[in-house]
């Protein structure tokens, strides 16, 4: 699994199409459609997704994640949590990646897996 994570807005997954090939129409916005497509985007979204059970079915998958911690913390208690859930997935996705990348105004950051290549 490789992670992408990013603010909004950086060309996150115009980076992941260009870099590996596939088209708008391979990428999923629900963890029901990530079983079976090959990047799923909007993970954020979802912070109780069950991680162990989509990687079971798509070990290969490329997530991609707003990151949502930066920035003036919420007054919100609901947004507070939200954000905490998210980082808290985060960090468990990070640490079952392959490979986990940072891409920022466009540019990417390989923060785990340099010397690993993307196919």
């Amino acid at each position: 699994m490789i992670l992408i994570i990013g603010g909004a807005a950086q060309g996150k997954l115009d980076y992941v199409l260009q870099k590996t090939g596939y088209d708008p129409g391979q990428v999923a916005h629900t963890p029901e459609e990530a079983k079976t497509l090959p990047i799923f985007d909007g993970v954020e979204l979802w912070p109780d997704l069950d991680e162990e059970a989509l990687l079971a079915v798509n070990p290969h998958i490329i997530l991609i994640c707003d990151e949502v911690g930066c920035g003036v913390v919420p007054i919100d208690p609901a947004q507070r949590t939200w954000r905490e859930q998210v980082g808290r997935l985060c960090c468990r996705l990070a640490k079952r990646a392959q490979r986990v990348e940072r891409i920022f105004c466009g540019l990417p950051m390989t923060l785990k897996g340099d010397s690993l290549p993307w196919n």
